[in-house]
């Protein structure tokens, strides 16, 4: 019985069983799964959301090996049913079988609708898609207006944006909105913004009909970016945490960060908790813009975190040398707390540490003296860092004045004391008097506008040394007085250089170094005086004194500041040895400081001469223009007819020596050291020989005249010959071609006892007859005579040889006989005519040779040569 009972049980629990199981696949198969579609909650926004939400509940799930439940899903633009988004993702159920799953649109949600489906998928099975859920856009509804997405929203430097216009007709062929998806949804090509801008330039959409949408204008920023969070006390009884901004978010106009330091809302840079915990504690600041979230934090002990206040106020109590500062503080907590303070003043730095300290003294003060001192103070146990500066000005007291400087001076035979003035830090006060005393004689000088420092000694007939003192005195008393001893009358080395030889000192640097033996009598050190060498007023000196040599055998001195030494001016330097408060002069120098071209010229510049010499002479610049040593004069000479000088010469001296023609003459004479030339002095001369001079010159010049004269004739008259070979060379002798036969000479009687003679039958041999009687040779109609007798009987005439005394009738010269007057015969023997008449002649064509002159013996010679025959 009980085993059937038992059976009966068992059997409807598997009934039970297969029920349960045959609903639930019923379930399955009817889809039970239920989808919410929805925009973020924080990205609701009418300007534009990106965030789709989608939430669906699974009563039935199998999980996968990593214990996950796995779904499709895909996502539409529901008008054209266009795939947008397609995903596999893997939830974790809970104990709701409640999930949830977002998506972010590359277009605003507003732009069209979209639709969202899925299915589960198991392990070994893929459900059915789920009915398409839908989220309407703005594309759906009726509008008025063109609408543009997104608008007036904040985007992250770098990211890309598509723009959407939503509009009842097409939109303006150049419009950048050009892509449509849906009837009445058109995009933009995406755009990608690198740089921040607060705001970006507007986006217009216009349809066809000119309608044009609502600006859309877009933010680009960053998110925030604060660093180094520190937090700390600065009173004992709040905390204050401050922090740096880090990079720029460039949406303070639009989205500034809000802050929060651990839940409480700050402003930025600075929060303040007012509690102070006495332990470690964490301070967290989070900063928060549209962008993103910047989260920093601090752990510290805020008493270890101690950045004190300035004192809320400073007094002072002053003296003349020391200062008492008093510090006040508000917090009276202040006055148990461990501090350290620091006062500065002028680079001295005092630091005095207490617990609860109110005061800090100053000491080894300046009296009469101007301070400034800053105080800042800081934890002495845990310093953490100095407080804020607080500045203090006060004034020191007076104290009685250092001794003076003091130096004496010879001028035009007067004794003078001098004394420098004393400076702030020497005077310690106001000077108002100065106390001279010489013996048992005191003088008081009273502090006046125009006072100087120097005051006459009034001689008496003293003849030991004198002591003098001088003392300055202000409100707090008198200086310790300063001595200097004058030598006494009338031995007074210290005012004699007759034993001291001056030399120049040459410098070209500005300045002076003043070098000198060391005298080991001194006892007080040394002292060097200067003054401008022509001084023409008293007390123009100063001085420097020198405790000791820095060199065992030589000591020197150049002075800090060269600006006190004017350039082109003379300085008389002096070096005293101090014995006894005793001045001993041991050197004494001249020189510039810096030598400058001479502002003056030389003076009385003039001319004497002396024939042909000219002396020029002028005296030296005066002392107060040469602006440095005189190296030398420089005379240029100009000719009055050149514009150019014809000299230049140096001179060492006041005057030259000049050799010149006679001429007018200009001379600039300058003089010149060695920073330049200075400027000229001019004198116009002119040059004149003199009569004697003149007459020597004519007389010596006739002279040497006469002289060569006599020289070039004798020497003419020995060189006759060769001078007439030279200019006069004999004529050469004619030459005539071929054989000349002459048969006679027949002379013809003429009047003026002359007698014409006539060569007849003349022929060339190399010639034919008919050649002769053609070129008609010799052709005579006169009586003719034998010429042989002719000639026999002219020998009685030797001068003229054409001469024919009677009884023979004679002719003209022989000249004429034949024509030929380039060419004269000699004849130094006589010869008769048969010997004529058998010369061979040489002669071209009809030119025949005759003797110009019958002489006793008549010698004929042709070009082949002859002898000569008597008659």
């Amino acid at each position: 019985m009980e085993t059937l009972v038992t059976h009966s049980i068992m059997s409807v629990w598997l009934l039970c069983a297969l029920l349960s199981s045959l609903i639930c696949q019923t379930e399955q198969g009817e889809h039970p799964l239920s989808i919410k579609v929805y925009a973020e909650e924080t990205d609701r926004s009418e300007n534009g959301a990106w965030v789709l939400n989608v939430e669906w509940r699974d009563g039935f799930s199998e999980k996968n090996e990593l214990g996950k439940v796995s779904y499709d899903v895909v996502v539409y633009r529901t008008e054209n049913m266009t795939m947008v988004h397609n995903e596999t993702i893997d939830v974790t159920p809970d104990n709701t079988t409640h999930h949830r799953w977002k998506w972010t649109s590359p277009i605003p949600l507003q732009c069209t609708s979209h639709s969202v489906k899925l299915r589960r998928r198991d392990q070994n099975h893929t459900g059915e898609w789920t009915p398409l859920s839908l989220y309407k856009g703005q594309d759906l509804e009726a509008i008025k207006n063109i609408l543009v997405y997104p608008r007036e929203q904040i985007f992250l430097v770098g990211s890309t944006i598509t723009f959407c216009c939503i509009l009842k007709t097409v939109p303006l062929v150049n419009s950048p909105f050009l892509i449509p998806i849906s009837k009445r949804t058109y995009i933009s090509k995406p755009r990608h913004y690198d740089q921040p801008s607060d705001p970006y330039a507007d986006i217009l959409c216009k349809d066809n009909n000119g309608k044009s949408s609502r600006g859309s204008s877009v933010f680009i920023g960053y998110p925030p970016d604060d660093q180094n969070l520190a937090c700390m006390t600065r009173d004992l009884s709040s905390v204050e945490c401050h922090w740096e901004p880090g990079r720029r978010t460039f949406l303070e106009n639009t989205n500034k960060t809000i802050y929060t330091l651990n839940g409480g809302v700050c402003e930025f840079g600075k929060c303040v908790l007012r509690a102070v915990p006495k332990q470690v504690t964490n301070w967290t600041l989070i900063a928060k813009n549209a962008l993103g979230v910047k989260t920093l934090i601090d752990t510290a002990d805020p008493t270890h975190r101690v950045w004190l206040r300035a004192p809320s106020k400073i007094s002072h109590a002053a003296y003349a040398r020391n200062v008492t500062l008093q510090l006040s503080w508000n917090k009276e907590n202040f006055t148990s707390f461990p501090m350290i303070c620091q006062a500065i003043l002028n680079g001295s730095i005092y630091n005095k540490s207490r617990v609860g300290l109110t005061s800090i003294d100053l000491v080894h003060l300046q009296p009469f003296t101007e301070y400034t001192v800053k105080v800042k103070c800081g934890s002495n146990e845990h310093f953490y860092k100095w407080s804020d500066e607080s500045e203090i000005t006060f004034s020191t007291k007076e104290d009685i004045p250092e001794a003076v400087d003091v130096w004496i001076q010879n001028f035009k035979q007067n004794t003078y004391v001098l004394w420098k003035p004393l400076t702030p830090q020497q005077s310690h006060g106001i000077i108002t008097q100065y106390e001279i005393t010489k013996g048992k004689r005191r003088e008081i000088i009273d502090i006046g506008l125009n006072t100087e420092l120097c005051h006459k000694i009034t001689p008496g007939n003293e003849r030991n040394d004198q002591n003098i003192t001088v003392s300055a005195r202000n409100s707090a008393g008198l200086s310790p007085p300063s001595t200097i001893i004058v030598p006494s009358y009338p031995v007074n080395i210290f005012f004699t250089d007759n034993e001291v030889e001056i030399s120049q000192i040459s410098n070209h640097t500005g300045g002076f170094e003043i070098v000198w033996d060391e005298y080991f009598n001194s006892t007080c050190g040394y002292v060097v005086e200067w003054f401008p060498t022509y001084y023409e007023t008293p007390c123009a000196v100063e001085w420097t004194k020198i405790p000791e040599c820095d060199h065992a055998a030589c000591c020197s001195w150049k002075p800090s500041d060269h600006g006190i030494f004017k350039p082109g001016l003379k300085y008389t330097f002096s070096v005293y040895a101090c014995i006894d408060d005793k001045p001993m002069l041991l050197q004494r120098r001249e020189g510039y400081a810096k030598e400058q071209r001479p502002s003056g010229t030389v003076q009385k510049l003039r001319s004497n001469q002396n024939g042909e010499n000219l002396e020029l002479s002028w005296d030296e610049v005066p002392v107060k223009q040469q602006n440095g040593f005189i190296l030398g004069y420089k005379v240029v000479t100009f000719r009055s007819d050149s514009k150019t000088h014809d000299h230049t010469e140096l001179t060492n001296g006041p005057k030259v020596n000049l050799t010149l023609d006679p001429g007018t003459y200009t001379f600039n004479v300058s003089a010149f050291t060695s920073g330049g030339d200075g400027d000229n002095a001019t004198l116009r001369v002119e040059v004149k020989k003199k009569t004697g001079q003149i007459i020597s010159t004519t007389v010596i010049g006739c002279s040497a005249a006469t002289v060569i004269f006599i020289i070039i004739t004798v020497l003419c008259f020995r060189k006759r010959k060769w001078l007439k070979k030279l200019l006069y060379p004999d004529v050469p002798k004619p030459k005539l071609a071929g054989k000349w036969n002459t048969k006679d000479i027949y002379c013809t009687q003429m009047t003026e006892g002359y007698m014409k003679c006539e060569i007849q039958e003349v022929y060339s041999s190399e010639r034919s007859a008919t050649a002769e009687s053609q070129h008609g040779l010799i052709s005579s109609n006169s009586t003719v005579f034998l010429a042989q007798q002719c000639f026999l009987n002219t020998s009685k005439s030797p001068v003229d040889v054409s001469y024919c005394p009677p009884p023979w009738p004679c002719a003209e010269k022989l000249t004429s006989i034949i024509e030929n007057p380039s060419y004269n015969m000699a004849f130094p023997e006589p010869v008769d005519g048969a010997q004529i008449s058998e010369l061979t002649l040489e002669m071209q064509d009809s030119y025949l040779p005759a003797p110009n002159f019958v002489q006793k013996n008549v010698v004929v010679k042709d070009s082949l040569g002859y002898k000569p025959q008597s008659a």
